[in-house]
């Protein structure tokens, strides 16, 4: 049966109807939770409705279709996510312990976020078939995106495959429904002061079922790891790291606050608006604290492993560049956009964003471009990690250029705008390395997905210059408003930033050396002893620093899907992907669409 066309007028007017449902919607997810679901799986949903209103007559020929609008989607919440960049200029107004006073207009912030999105899809272009390719690389959302593009294509037709994604997406929705919704089920803690439990829910078990036993006993080694070691960290780093949250004109009164037995309303009020982390501190509340220190030592780990791999790959890479480069073939039609349109846009855009830049933040257009050649790496980092864990370290990676920075400038607004711009190039390039992998499931055009997902950019831009400051007028931002948690570590990163080399905690510059060596050590004995039984450096070491409640599910999944293998190893074969898509698909269209919808309008 022949496909139809991937450009047509419903895949193009589905597209920009779903990426602005799920864009508008994304930065209220975001800035309340410190982080949002991967919507590729949503979108597909909402995809295939459009389509079986829209083209019901080529139902079964549609997939293809919908990929495109999936991939639009996903550009667009990827572009959206970067809301807590606009959070963070916020807490940087905010923070009195610093004489910053950085303004973002929705205009300067619709322009920044297009250029340096649009940067990261062309970037992020030119290694698709290097991580797309790689088997390690499982990219668990696109996976479970492609199977929900091609039961939901075919319908009843697809059989047993079309009740078990409907069977395990009910279950998803029905869980997220009475944990988030009536709020009658939680967390079962084990050590809550370390965020270490057990979140009850089947998203996080279907993604340890696809991406496998090694990362999800890797994340949970990394949790064990988290759980013996925080009480020494907390003892000797953790008043460190709250004396560095806590402007120094407030310091002497927020130390004379841990000796009293039972605060008082002015007390508390006085700690939550000048106490840093301290309230953190007072209450057992310990995670936001270790994070900080395990952020070191995990980031080196994460980026010492995945560019060693990256180096052993040279030749698959040098090949890569060939095939990019090659003129193409007569009768012929180009699978990926060539090396040259990714170099010429690529310059362009940097132009271009070098001038926004300069003229919305006065930071020199050398800095822009030493910003953009930094993070380039970094993309290859944060794929990696994704591909592995299913998780992406955008903010990591955002800290991780803050760091890099601080050899450039010492400016704490300088710092914050190319943290903003790392964690979007970033964010756009593990956004176009899951919907390379759906449309490699489905049967798409990479070229044709890459410009899709280009297209898409201002669309999730413009989603964050009209809804932020709306949000932010309704909410506030805080306190009992939208705490944004993700915009107010990259504010807080850029501050510390500014101290240099004494801005690391107790014990962490080392540790963060072992890391690194560790890092090179481990892809080297995986790739050249074959030793693949040593845990994953982008599981463990994103364990770190992701809260347990996350990673043990995780890590079940992965165990589950183990056992299912091995008991029965047909039926596993048949519907595991199935199964596991489902469960991602149902939880995220509950907890990531409907919920945060009704909550935004009072439902709830």
């Amino acid at each position: 049966m022949s496909q139809r066309p991937e450009i047509t007028w419903q895949s193009v007017t589905g597209a920009i109807l779903v990426s602005m449902i799920v864009s508008m919607a994304y930065p209220y997810i975001v800035l309340k939770l410190g982080m949002g679901p991967n919507m590729s799986v949503i979108a597909a949903f909402l995809g295939a409705i459009f389509l079986a209103l829209t083209a019901r007559g080529t139902m079964g020929q549609n997939a293809i279709q919908n990929n495109i609008i999936q991939s639009a989607a996903t550009s667009a919440v990827s572009t959206a996510f970067m809301c807590v960049v606009a959070a963070a200029f916020g807490y940087l107004a905010m923070n009195e312990s610093v004489d910053v006073h950085l303004t973002i207009t929705p205009f300067q912030m619709f322009t920044w976020l297009f250029c340096s999105g649009a940067i990261g899809v062309f970037m992020s272009a030119m290694f698709r078939k290097y991580f797309v390719d790689d088997p390690e690389m499982i990219f668990a959302d696109g996976v479970a995106a492609a199977e929900t593009i091609n039961v939901l294509d075919q319908g009843k037709a697809a059989g047993e495959r079309f009740t078990t994604l409907g069977i395990s997406a009910v279950i998803g929705m029905v869980i997220a429904f009475i944990r988030d919704g009536l709020e009658w089920i939680g967390i079962l803690g084990l050590s809550m002061r370390y965020r270490i439990g057990f979140e009850w829910g089947v998203l996080n078990i279907g993604t340890g079922m696809l991406i496998g036993l090694n990362v999800g006993l890797s994340m949970l080694l990394g949790t064990v790891v988290v759980w013996i070691f925080s009480p020494m960290v907390v003892e000797k780093a953790g008043m460190f790291i709250v004396q560095n949250s806590v402007a120094p004109q407030y310091w002497p009164q927020v130390q004379e606050l841990m000796n009293v037995a039972q605060l008082s309303d002015v007390q508390r009020e006085f700690l939550y608006q000048h106490g840093g982390l301290m309230a953190n501190y007072l209450s057992s509340s310990h995670f936001a604290i270790i994070m900080l220190w395990f952020m070191w030592p995990a980031t080196a780990l994460m980026i010492f492993a995945a560019m060693t791999a990256v180096a052993l790959k040279w030749r698959s890479i040098v090949t890569m560049f060939k095939e990019l480069r090659a003129a193409k073939a007569p009768g012929h039609e180009r699978t990926d956009v060539s090396l040259r349109t990714i170099i010429i846009m690529t310059s362009l855009l940097t132009i271009l964003m070098a001038f926004v830049q300069q003229v919305h933040f006065q930071m020199p257009w050398w800095q822009t471009i030493a910003s953009v050649v930094a993070g380039f790496p970094l993309i290859l980092v944060g794929v990696r990690v994704l591909g592995e864990t299913n998780n992406g370290p955008v903010s990591l990676m955002a800290n991780t250029l803050q760091a890099i920075f601080r050899a450039f400038s010492p400016s704490i607004s300088h710092n914050l705008v190319a943290a903003g711009m790392a964690g979007n190039i970033n964010s756009q390039g593990e956004g176009l390395m899951q919907v390379f992998k759906t449309g490699k499931l489905v049967g798409s055009t990479p070229r044709v997905l890459t410009w899709v997902q280009f297209w898409a950019v201002p669309i999730g831009a413009a989603a964050v210059a009209i809804m932020y400051p709306l949000l932010i007028a309704r909410y506030g931002l805080g306190g009992d408003g939208l705490a944004a948690p993700t915009g107010l570590k990259l504010a807080n990163m850029a501050v510390l930033m500014s101290k240099g080399i004494s801005a690391f905690p107790p014990g962490a510059l080392w540790w963060t050396v072992i890391a690194a060596v560790t890092g090179v050590v481990v892809s080297l004995a995986k790739a050249k002893l074959n030793w693949q039984w040593l845990p994953s450096a982008a599981g463990f070491g994103f364990a770190l620093i992701l809260p347990g409640t996350l990673n043990l599910p995780i890590a079940l999944g992965s165990i589950l899907g183990w056992i299912w293998m091995k008991a029965a190893r047909e039926s596993y074969e048949r519907h595991y992907v199935t199964v596991a898509s489902g469960f991602i698909g149902g939880e995220a269209l509950i907890a990531g669409l409907l919920l945060p919808l009704l909550f935004y309008f009072g439902v709830f």
